[in-house]
């Protein structure tokens, strides 16, 4: 059945009395002391990492320093024209996929933390495998292939992998699994649990849209290229730089929940911030941050 095309012109619609412009918050007011803070955090999480090793502190610094870098990337795909404000939003997906893997390793510090690691090693077996099974009579390849496979030797001893594991591990180790698959799992407390279930259920799926480019991300994406019929100009990219302003202010908060690094103070400020303006922070802040940053024990995890 072929479908008439659709004019845009006549869905466009007139700016509703119940859509009032956002507050406007100086950037530099909440970029400073969070770029500040998530420097002090790595580097103390790094510290701690040498002094005493565990894959609990060198996989979440090395993972934090990443959405780092992500929510540098995201500022500068809509700092100044050309503006690419969907794949900025594309990029927030990385970071809820950061929250789910760091909770994990908070909720198991032996378990989980290991079980990344060695999925990666599955990975790099598997990649490994494929390259040896194509390039074996390509004499080019020789040298790479064997020091590949010193790599995969070299992570089998570190990580001590059972002679099954060793032998067949596509069917004795387990990939990382997915956000999804962690809800559907007995991998979190119930709390940490409903925390997550929330976030899943109002923020991955959009995230995840953009990125696959299913009708969110295509749609978004053709939203964006014509700011002159946007309600609140400007609003569509500063969403997405508030939404990873927000995602890091929850791992951080995780973090610093868990692991004591001593920044509670700075992170209710920044939080305290965001709250005056957002009013979605503000909600996740009084739900479950304002007493994961208090300075005694708690069981909110």
């Amino acid at each position: 059945m072929k479908s008439d095309m659709v004019d845009i012109k006549k869905l466009r619609m007139e700016k509703p009395t119940w859509s009032t412009d956002p507050e406007r918050l100086d950037f530099k007011i909440v970029n400073e002391p969070l770029e500040k803070l998530l420097t002090g955090i790595i580097s103390t999480l790094e510290k701690r990492a040498r002094d005493k090793f565990s894959e609990l502190l060198f996989l979440t610094e090395k993972i934090l320093a990443g959405c780092f870098q992500t929510y540098k990337a995201i500022r500068k795909l809509v700092a100044k024209d050309p503006k690419y404000p969907t794949q900025a939003h594309i990029l927030n997906r990385t970071l809820l996929d950061s929250l789910f893997a760091i909770e994990a390793f908070l909720e198991d510090p032996e378990k989980y933390p290991m079980a990344y690691a060695i999925a990666g090693y599955r990975m790099t077996w598997e990649e490994y495998t494929k390259e040896a099974a194509k390039y074996v009579k390509n004499t080019n390849w020789n040298e790479y292939l064997k020091d590949k496979a010193k790599l995969v030797e070299y992570l089998e001893d570190l990580y001590r992998l059972s002679e099954d594991e060793r032998k067949f591990p596509s069917k004795n180790i387990k990939y990382w699994p997915i956000p999804s698959k962690m809800l559907k799992g007995k991998i979190f407390s119930k709390k940490r649990h409903e925390f997550l279930k929330e976030i899943y259920g109002w923020h991955y799926g959009w995230e995840s849209a953009l990125s696959h480019f299913q009708w969110g991300g295509m749609s978004a994406s053709d939203f964006s290229s014509m700011p002159e019929h946007h309600w609140h100009p400007g609003k569509f990219e500063s969403d997405a730089v508030y939404k990873s302003i927000l995602y890091l202010l929850m791992i951080s908060s995780e973090v610093e929940a868990s692991l004591k690094l001593g920044y509670n103070q700075d992170l209710r400020y920044i939080w305290t911030i965001l709250n005056s303006v957002f009013g979605e922070a503000k909600g996740y802040y009084q739900n479950r941050f304002d007493k994961l940053l208090q300075n005694e024990p708690t069981d909110e995890l």
